[in-house]
């Protein structure tokens, strides 16, 4: 499976202002994809909120290095 670009990432989420490095958005990314791919598109409007917070958390604390 082909991680989504990040501006199919960014419209899913329906924000670009996403923090990160180049890497941690590609991880990002992939891991959008993979909820996409397990799913739905949908369920990633649904829940944009939630990832969201939880994508600003991993970076704030350095989870991905």
């Amino acid at each position: 499976m082909k991680p989504l670009t990040l501006d199919i990432v960014f419209k899913l989420l329906g924000t670009q202002n996403i923090p990160g490095s180049p890497k941690e958005l590609e991880i990002l990314s992939t891991r959008i994809s993979e909820l996409v791919h397990l799913n739905g598109e949908q369920w990633i409007r649904e829940n944009r909120q939630k990832l969201i917070d939880e994508w600003y958390y991993i970076v704030r604390q350095g989870i991905i290095h």
